[in-house]
């Protein structure tokens, strides 16, 4: 069967680990160029627009950008993301246990990232796309935190991460990541990138209920033309009407350098603060046993054998 993930240009940890997990779990020869079969994993993927012709494999996977998908004969799903994607995909709730990132736990490599030394107090994992607009270097060296550049290898951004006391997170997975590797860890958004469905359904996963999500002015560094600043506001318009958040977060102009002055000093102080989160000890567990439970169903299911000593 053929993997399916969001490959962007640049990369992204989050999508991109999906090529060292399922081979290192189900081993090199479970994945191939077969369309006839596809492997979903982890991602914001299920959508209404997968083919209707291909066998869908769903291990883990979540939706939460475009129109759930209609689940038919064509779909297998062992479990998603969490019970809000189930819910939008009329699954049963017993199916919405957790992402497929934390499978990592299953690996010998991931167990030893997470005994690494910390060497500094808070990391900071922007959205792949916040990189691109907002010199995150200048905000983490104003702010006296460590960047960790999201397109960058995900042993770099596993590693980065294992090294702080505490995340904070834009990037769904940088959250995910380190709340697997026992760091805590506080979510902000800044802008449109931030998609409220899909971490809900990841607290909901790991029976957060409290959580507190920062949030700051939009942020952007680069000039505005007329043409995006009036298409904008069009849309702007539209989500205050509809009430959709990230339709309201579109930027009309460029930040100036005290406004990104200003956001590395608060998030300065709240890396400062104890009020981080984490899912419990024994959550964690439960959905690291319920996760490899679906994965040892579907290697039965498909003929391949679990790597033990992954």
């Amino acid at each position: 069967m053929k993997l399916r993930y969001c490959q962007i240009d640049g990369g992204n940890f989050g999508d991109d680990l999906n090529t060292w997990l399922w081979p290192t779990l189900l081993g090199d020869s479970f994945l191939d160029e077969n369309d006839a079969e596809w492997f979903l994993g982890v991602g914001s993927i299920l959508s209404h627009d997968l083919p209707q012709e291909s066998r869908k494999i769903v291990m883990g996977s979540g939706t939460g950008y475009k129109r759930p998908p209609v689940v038919d004969e064509s779909f297998d799903v062992f479990c998603v993301r969490g019970p809000h994607t189930a819910a939008a995909m009329s699954l049963p709730p017993e199916k919405g246990i957790a992402d497929g990132a934390y499978l990592c736990l299953a690996t010998e490599r991931f167990r030893e990232i997470a005994k690494l030394q910390k060497t500094h107090r808070a990391a900071i994992v922007p959205h792949h796309q916040s990189v691109e607009t907002i010199d995150w270097e200048r905000i983490a060296d104003s702010g006296d935190l460590k960047f960790v550049d999201p397109r960058r290898h995900f042993f770099d951004v596993f590693e980065q991460i294992a090294r702080a006391e505490c995340v904070l997170a834009e990037s769904l997975h940088g959250a995910i990541i380190a709340d697997a590797l026992r760091v805590p860890w506080k979510p902000f958004r800044i802008g449109h990138r931030f998609n409220l469905f899909k971490w809900n359904d990841w607290f909901a996963s790991i029976e957060v209920t409290d959580c507190e999500i920062l949030e700051y002015p939009i942020l952007w560094n680069r000039e505005v033309s007329l043409s995006t600043h009036l298409k904008h506001r069009l849309k702007r318009a539209c989500g205050q009407a509809f009430n959709k958040y990230r339709w309201k977060q579109r930027p009309l102009r460029k930040s100036t350098p005290a406004e990104f002055d200003q956001f590395a000093q608060e998030l300065s102080d709240v890396a400062k603060q104890e009020q981080f989160f984490l899912s419990s000890d024994e959550t964690l567990h439960r959905i690291e046993e319920r996760l490899l439970s679906c994965l040892a169903d579907l290697s039965a299911r498909y003929g391949q054998s679990l790597k033990s000593a992954a």
